[in-house]
């Protein structure tokens, strides 16, 4: 079949003038450097270094030593200028300091041949998972990011789409975008099934002749039939590519350097396997094994989807992070769905009655829905961390490059700013510096498990793997791998490409988001160093030197470059010589550009993007500043995926345009007083920030969206007012109604039932009662007084009491959690304030006894009473008496000295201490439990003393027909020691959780 470049598919797109005219990508494995590019680079670095120290000691001599520095003023000026220079030259020298390292790991790299990597697939190969965090993504974009994960040469490989999109969209456009994102993964799956399923059938063929000729005699025919499938394949691919869609140069990309390369290579294998059948040669059946295996390790996948949002259990914070956690958490489960007033939660189930089953993989690579991966990535990196040398290293990656064939020169030139990038990632690996970048990344299992830190939100466990406490979450994960002892490792090969945002307002976004969280985690750098000194692993400077600038070098680099800017400085401390300072940077710089395939002089261009961006920058790094002050964490923005242009924030279009004119009357300043030196730094910084504002933003641009942000503010839009409706038909719900016997309650609570078409709820609606027991505030409407009840959403949740000595349990304790997450105290104590605190308490003791009545035969349940409605015995009864089981009131600490009976309720009161006050009450209000709280259990397994005084207490309340029960017991230290004290009951985190009935009849949580 022909074989068409993408290019000519492709239409006709408007490209603007400057834009990439790279059709290539850069070679996987960089050429050689030479022997000369290393000693320029070395001699750079010599060259910045000597020059700074010349021009500091110069310049201390000349101020302070020969008092040109006169004032104090002056000398202010003299050493924060010192200051200035010396931190924007620790900027450049770690850039040249990299960049040599780069050079020796790239003349070091040796690549491990095909064959190793055919003998890998060959045998028993890790499991490895493949996560692409999505948040309203195109439906091509997410298309070429799954293929291209899932035609990884890696067997068994399982894809899953996180798609993090909004529930209920609000717009047809983010409806169309979810649905297709649903869909794609089936879609994907059911296309590679065609070759999988080929291929399959011929290696099993294959299999079977081969054994009746006795397990190792293979002949030609059976090569040709090889080639048959490895041609098919490779059709296959071209007919791939043929059909997709070709929008922009990324779909160019993926079509000629994913899908074309890897169809040759399996076409060139077909014509190799005839080749040698004409020539009678027979392989080995060891090596024709592992050609079926690699063949179908290609399409080997299975590709699915998962949404965390559908989940009431799992968190919903808005960021990449907690997508990620969500679904690493649940791996190596299996999870059932059930239904809460909240939603829909995942809870622990048996395989056999699991609606989710998730494996844990040995390996994960996370990848963005931007990028896509070269067919080997996955196998080289994971063949990699197999090696004995790499049993240490958590973190393997290779850092991605630009897309090459953009169309705008915003793309292009921050395209280039990614490429250096690589330069530098890479060769700060050399120097035992690396940080896991987030874009892709093969992580190992076993090290997510060390630095997982597990949280609680309401009454659900979040587990986090990956720190979302800054917008940079992979940068802060590095540090806590490597206080573990674990290592990361940047893959000397261009394997993974990333796209770059195509318009100056998305790249602000992006650019603002990395800015921000580097100061914040600065600091934790000392427990990674702190961690290896204890280790006896040696501390080296420049690891030290490259860690810092990388996290803190965007702040102090746009401060000080500020600060030039902006401040008028004494004439005498810019001297020539400081020129050469940055000098070699620039150099080394141009030439690294060039050898990228770039222009030298895109190294200008870069300063003066840079200056632009300056406010975004130092945006960011305030953003970390203010949160390290206030503690609140930064909102998470993500970069917009959208073909049209996106509006930039107006502080980062004129703040720019403010620069501009500052230059204009800086270089207006430095004629009239003819200060020559500082007039060529001026006319520079204008004559670039200029270029960079007219090219990379557009004054076009800058127009509208200004006008726009104007437009905005003078007239904003209005919104209509759904929730006054919202609200309105709730209440005339509430209205309507029947009274119910006791309360004020307008939720409805959903619970498991066991039998019938409506099995797994019970529908709990409380309402205020005719007598009108529970009034809150005559003033207000009774709407308004069900609507202030209703803000109190509950549900209830059960945790077991066990008999320590045989293990069973005895009973369980009803537990509130309310919906915002709130402590059951503070709810209760508002609920007070308000006047409905008895009906919300009424509320709360019905809907655990209308919940318990799918617990197990032949245990009893506690419900919390308060003081008040224990008072009320004519109101507390008629809600006791619907209870189906064995019940018991605990009245805690505040129990009043004499109880009204309750119809053979038995009580429980709590512990007031090991004293004298505990035994008085005991003999006051003769309970029949008494419970001991985690107070009373504090070190009880290792003090002797509080071993004897519980033992005593026990003894005591059995002679009153009183029993003891232990709460809060959290280690099998704790629980071992109170039997030996003869307390016979406990409950706690270690014996079992409070969980929704669901969790206890799926038997989960349990001791």
């Amino acid at each position: 079949m022909p074989r068409t470049q993408a290019d000519e598919r492709k239409p006709d797109a408007k490209r603007q003038w400057g834009a990439d005219r790279r059709t290539e990508p850069h070679p996987i494995v960089p050429p050689p450097v030479s022997e000369g590019r290393i000693t320029r680079g070395r001699l750079a670095i010599v060259v910045t270094i000597t020059v700074w120290a010349c021009y500091i000691a110069y310049t201390i001599f000349q101020q302070f030593i020969e008092g040109h520095a006169s004032t104090a003023r002056l000398g202010v000026e003299a050493i924060v200028y010192m200051l200035v220079i010396t931190g924007l030259a620790a900027s450049a020298i770690a850039y040249l300091i990299t960049r040599i390292g780069y050079f020796y790991r790239g003349r070091g790299h040796q690549r491990a041949p095909r064959i190793m990597l055919d003998e890998f697939i060959g045998g028993k190969t890790p499991s490895l998972t493949v996560l692409v965090p999505s948040y309203q993504e195109d439906e091509r974009t997410n298309r070429n990011t799954l293929l291209s994960a899932a035609l990884q040469e890696y067997p068994g490989l399982r894809v899953t789409l996180l798609i993090d999109d909004p529930r209920t969209p609000k717009t047809r456009a983010a409806r169309d975008m979810l649905l297709a994102a649903r869909a794609l993964p089936g879609k994907i799956e059911a296309e590679l099934k065609v070759p999988f399923h080929r291929v399959s059938g011929a290696f099993a063929s294959f299999d079977e002749q081969v054994r009746y000729r006795g397990g190792y005699l293979v002949v030609p025919d059976d090569m040709r039939r090889l080639s048959d499938e490895y041609q098919f394949a490779s059709n296959w691919l071209y007919e791939l590519g043929a059909k997709q869609d070709l929008v922009d140069h990324t779909d160019t990309f993926f079509v000629e350097h994913i899908l074309h390369p890897l169809a040759a290579d399996l076409g060139q294998i077909a014509g190799a396997l005839n080749k040698g059948a004409d020539e009678q040669v027979a392989l080995p059946m060891a090596r024709m094994n592992q050609l079926y295996r690699r063949l179908l390790a290609i399409f080997d996948a299975q590709v699915t989807s998962f949404e965390r949002k559908k989940y009431v259990s799992l968190s919903h914070e808005p960021n990449k992070a907690m997508n990620l956690n969500s679904y690493i958490g649940l791996m190596g489960g299996a999870y059932q769905e059930i239904s809460t007033p909240l939603g829909t939660a995942l809870v622990t189930a048996g395989p056999n009655r699991a609606d989710l089953v998730v494996p844990n993989p040995d390996y994960v690579l996370t990848l963005d829905a931007d990028s896509v991966l070269l067919p080997e990535y996955a196998l080289r990196l994971v063949h990699l961390m197999e090696q004995g040398a790499f049993a240490q290293t958590a973190v393997s990656q290779t850092p991605y490059s630009a897309y090459p064939g953009s169309a705008t020169r915003v793309e292009r030139i921050s395209g280039a700013t990614t490429d250096i990038q690589y330069i530098v990632h890479q060769g700060m690996t050399h120097y035992g510096a690396t940080f896991w970048v987030g874009a892709n990344a093969v992580l190992r299992k076993k090290a997510l498990d060390e630095i997982c830190e597990v949280s609680y939100e309401g009454d659900w466990e979040i587990k986090r793997y990956i720190q979302d406490r800054t917008v940079i979450e992979d940068t802060e994960s590095t540090i806590d791998l490597g206080v573990n002892g674990w290592t990361l490792h940047n893959y000397p090969e261009r394997l993974a490409y990333s796209a770059t945002p195509p318009d100056f307002g998305s790249l602000a976004i992006q650019r603002q988001r990395w800015a921000n969280g580097g100061l914040l985690i600065l600091s934790r750098l000392k427990d990674q160093f702190r961690a290896k000194s204890k280790r006896e692993d040696k501390n080296r400077f420049g690891e030290y030197f490259l860690r810092v600038n990388y996290m803190a070098s965007i702040f102090w680099s746009s401060v000080c470059l500020v600060v030039m800017l902006v401040y008028p400085f004494n004439n005498d401390l810019l001297n020539p010589i400081l020129l050469l300072v940055s000098v070699p940077y620039f150099f080394m710089m141009a030439a690294d550009l060039k050898h990228l395939g770039y222009k030298r002089s895109d190294m200008l261009r870069i300063y003066g993007f840079n200056l632009i961006l300056l406010p975004v920058n130092l945006s960011g790094s305030i953003a970390s500043l203010l949160q390290l002050l206030t503690g609140e964490k930064s909102n998470f923005k993500r970069t917009p995926k959208v073909r049209d242009r996106t509006t930039a924030a107006s502080s980062y279009l004129l703040l720019p345009l403010a620069l501009i004119a500052l230059c204009v009357y800086t270089v207006w300043h430095d004629i009239q007083l003819r200060q020559w030196n500082n007039l060529v730094f001026a006319g520079l910084n204008l004559l670039l920030s200029t270029y960079a504002m007219i090219a990379f933003v557009g004054l076009g641009n800058t127009v509208v969206d200004l006008v726009t942000h104007l437009r905005d503010w003078l007239v904003p839009p209005v919104k209509p007012k759904k929730v006054k409706k919202a609200k309105a038909k709730k209440a005339d719900v509430a209205a309507a109604a029947k009274p119910a016997a006791v309360g004020d309650w307008a939720q409805v609570l959903h619970y498991r039932q066991e039998h019938g078409a409506t099995a797994g709820q019970v529908t709990v609606r409380l309402q205020r009662s005719d007598t009108g027991a529970w009034k809150t505030d005559k003033s207000k409407s009774s709407s308004t007084r069900a609507h202030l009840f209703e803000e109190f959403s509950f549900f209830t949740v059960f945790q077991p009491v066990y008999n320590m000595v045989n293990g069973h349990v005895v009973g369980y304790e009803a537990l509130t959690r309310f919906a915002d997450g709130s402590n059951p105290k503070d709810s209760l104590g508002a609920a007070q304030q308000r006047g409905v605190h008895i009906a919300l308490d009424a509320a709360l003791v019905q809907a655990a006894i209308a919940s318990s009545q799918s617990l197990p035969n032949g245990t009893w349940l506690a419900v919390n009473v308060s003081a008040d409605l224990l008072n009320r015995p004519h109101e507390l009864m008629p809600l006791l008496a619907e209870a189906k089981r064995p019940l018991v009131v605990e009245v805690g600490a505040a129990a009043p000295e004499e109880i009204a009976p309750l119809g053979g309720v038995r009580i429980a009161i709590d512990d007031l201490g090991a004293g004298y006050e505990t035994l008085a009450k005991l003999e006051s209000v003769r309970p029949a439990f008494l419970k001991l709280g985690m107070e009373t259990l504090q070190g009880l397994e290792n003090e002797t003393a509080r071993q004897a005084a519980i033992r005593t207490l026990a003894e005591f309340a059995d002679q009153h027909g009183c029993t003891v029960i232990a709460e809060g017991i959290e280690t099998a230290a704790q629980r071992d020691a109170l039997v030996a004290c003869g307390v016979p009951f406990g409950q706690g985190f270690y014996l079992g959780k409070p969980v929704p009935v669901e969790r206890l009849l799926a038997g989960v949580g349990g001791w």
